[in-house]
């Protein structure tokens, strides 16, 4: 089963005092070059990660007071599986709320996907909805899928959207290119709502260290960003900390659609909110096709 989608910091290289040869190891390379690293990137980190588990602990709150509220600290297990066609979806399910079992912890979720089937996938997009009503609010399930900025960037999507290099940055002790880029249209995530973002990737290996996505509509302000390290168990970069912020006011309910696989809230009334998500203890998933 495949799950369709429907439904910002400014980088600036300083080169102050620098020999020509540190300057040139500086310069971006060339925008088709990269969109290429990009889109091949993208593709083969779908195909090595595959299907993977993870411990999530996401806390929340709200912040439309201008003070932070109480938080809420859920905690989930997450599966983060690759589609045939290299979009790469989230599933998680709940085991506890502030500390406080909800369930037992086991890996019923995980055990949907040894032999995934449409049937299996319904289930566990059922354990997700679930888990999304114990949020502080829906509208933090919009963004919550950590590599949903990556479908972005797939060859597929390219024609999508407009990019720009930035400049490049150490990043985790490497050289990374700053690519920006800004959906042309709406309808592609978010039914009402183009999406903004930019990749922090290396030039020469693909390896993308941090992400940025984001929604601007006449009923909401969403950003989300994600920081990604190597795991020596995968032995591949994969999301640590997601952060996202909600800015919602009652100017409509537009942005309720963004589609079953990433969600949908009441955006009516104001509402400032924000959560961050950590993940840790990645293990893979044996798929028997």
């Amino acid at each position: 089963m495949l799950i369709r989608l429907s439904g910002w910091c400014v980088v600036l290289v300083a080169l102050v005092s620098l020999p020509f040869a540190s300057v040139r190891a500086q310069k971006p390379p060339a925008l088709p070059d990269l969109l290429t690293v990009a889109s091949d990137s993208v593709a083969r980190y779908a195909q090595e990660l595959g299907t993977v588990a993870a411990d999530e602990e996401f806390v929340q709150y709200e912040t439309s007071s201008g003070r932070m509220s109480t938080p809420k600290r859920l905690n989930s297990l997450v599966v983060l599986y690759a589609q045939g066609d290299g979009a790469i979806v989230n599933f998680r399910d709940l085991v506890g709320i502030d500390t406080v079992p909800v369930r037992a912890r086991d890996d019923r979720l995980a055990a949907l996907f040894t032999s995934p089937s449409d049937a299996s996938l319904a289930s566990a997009q059922e354990m997700t909805e679930a888990a999304v009503k114990a949020y502080f609010s829906p509208n933090l399930h919009l963004l919550d899928r950590p590599l949903l900025a990556l479908d972005l960037i797939r060859a597929a999507n390219q024609p999508n959207s407009t990019f720009k290099i930035e400049g490049t940055k150490k990043m985790d002790g490497a050289s990374v290119a700053v690519l920006k880029f800004n959906e042309k249209g709406t309808g592609h995530l978010m039914n009402d709502a183009a999406a903004i973002g930019r990749v922090w990737i290396e030039p020469d290996s693909g390896v993308i260290h941090q992400t940025e996505l984001g929604f601007v509509s006449r009923a909401a302000n969403i950003t989300a960003t994600v920081k990604l390290a190597r795991d020596e168990t995968l032995g591949m970069f994969v999301p640590v900390e997601l952060f996202e912020q909600v800015q919602a006011s009652a100017v409509g309910n537009g942005t309720n659609n963004m589609g079953a696989a990433s969600g949908s809230g009441d955006l009516g009334g104001r509402q400032s909110m924000e959560g961050r998500a950590r993940y840790s203890a990645y293990r893979r998933i044996s798929v028997h096709r």
